[in-house]
């Protein structure tokens, strides 16, 4: 069998082995006594990561799949949206948009940045029609997080709704839903949550809900990425009495229009327990935090510099220069990928050929993946750069183990 590399990659990630074990159960279906605890417990245990009491649904789809669900729920053919874009995956949200016909304002600033809050506030005086706010907390092509809260508190001083693509951040740091209040939320299971790929997973507040319903006729929307048909199908299973499925003992009825991917959301199921009930949520951050700085400090040691500043560089994802002694940065990339069996990633637009960019989730924020790989960094440097540094350089100041918080 052919030898797994280690993903130190934005995602996915390589998992954790409770959540493998899980993907090798049998298939359940997507009803019945069996199923409906487990849904409605990934449900809960999702509003514990979202912090929210929102409603939350999960598709079968990729994080784009999610994002389009969103646009198309909440925005309508015609309809301006302010759009922060500072990066592809904002530029990916914006292509989407245009896709439904909206009319995008774009708030720009360069990739590695964050937004300036006060340029969005220039752009919502200057279009008094907009409709509504997105973007996207943690810019997985960039390694940068925006400043939600703030953009949240904004949008709602001009009574819009935010959209919030946070499909490489959920999970990795705190993004609470309810606190900062905000409307749409999504994204993905092969991130944070540290499951494979396949699961959308969208949350909705009641304001969203209001204006995705008042839209509901006159909106350009398809019928699988549609909040409409999700929550159609979950108040028809709440005022229904089941027929025939009650016969089979469904015990509460499980929203959903089409059939689930279970065994995804069995792994979920899993691994959302190891987070909450064994790391806690607050270690989960903690951990991540803890890998994030290993890295930043790890590739500073060997003169390395960040794309990123410190305050707004990201909990999930490291983008990191190629030194000035580097052509490019994918021989470094071939060079860890042949001698030390680690799979990282480069960047595209403006930061083609000049950035690594290193995804710390899942077994990658592990001390076991990390100080391996920071020295086989080294042992570039060392052997093809023909630098002199002792071994060890990279972990000098490093702490061995994140720290937990207290309970």
């Amino acid at each position: 069998m052919k030898q797994h590399k280690k993903l130190m990659i934005p995602g996915p990630v390589d998992i954790f082995d409770e959540t493998l074990d899980a993907l090798a159960e049998q298939v359940l279906p997507h009803y019945g006594a069996d199923w409906s605890p487990i849904y409605w417990e990934t449900i809960e245990m999702l509003q514990q990561v979202f912090q929210t009491k929102n409603d939350i649904a999960i598709f079968t789809a990729p994080g784009s799949g999610a994002v389009e669900t969103c646009v198309a729920s909440l925005f309508a053919k015609g309809e301006k949206v302010a759009a922060v874009s500072n990066g592809p995956f904002a530029n990916r949200k914006i292509e989407i948009m245009k896709h439904f016909g909206v009319e995008v304002i774009e708030v720009t600033s360069e990739w590695g940045t964050a937004v300036d809050v006060e340029q969005v506030r220039a752009t919502l005086r200057q279009h008094p029609d907009i409709a509504g706010v997105t973007v996207v907390a943690n810019e997985t092509g960039t390694g940068v997080r925006n400043p939600v809260q703030a953009l949240a508190t904004l949008a709602h001083e001009y009574d819009l709704p935010i959209f919030v693509d946070a499909i490489s951040g959920m999970g990795g740091y705190n993004l609470p839903v309810d606190a900062w209040a905000l409307d749409l939320i999504c994204t993905s299971s092969n991130k944070a949550l540290e499951v494979p790929p396949g699961l959308g997973i969208v949350a909705v507040s009641e304001r969203a809900w209001k204006v995705i319903e008042a839209k509901k006729a006159t909106a350009s929307r398809g019928w699988y990425y549609n909040l409409s048909t999700w929550k159609q199908y979950y108040e028809a299973g709440l005022k229904s009495d089941m027929g025939s499925m009650r016969s089979v003992g469904a015990a509460r009825p499980v929203p959903t229009a089409t059939t689930q991917a279970t065994g995804l959301i069995v792994a979920l199921n899993t691994s959302l327990k190891r987070i909450l009930r064994g790391e806690t949520l607050q270690g989960h951050w903690a951990r991540y935090a803890w890998a994030q700085q290993v890295l930043r400090t790890g590739l500073r040691n060997i003169g390395f510099e960040m794309l990123v500043r410190d305050e707004d560089a990201s909990f999930t994802v490291t983008t990191v220069r190629k030194r000035a002694d580097m052509d490019n940065e994918q021989e470094l990339r071939e060079f860890l990928a042949q001698k030390h069996n680690y799979f990282v990633s480069g960047a595209g637009g403006p930061l083609a050929g000049q950035v690594m960019r290193i995804g710390h989730m899942g077994r990658a924020s592990t001390p076991e993946y990390l100080f391996p790989f920071l020295l086989g960094i080294e042992d570039y440097v060392r052997s093809v750069k023909e630098v002199d540094i002792p071994v060890g350089t990279s972990l000098i100041g490093l702490a061995t183990a994140p720290v937990m918080p207290t309970k």
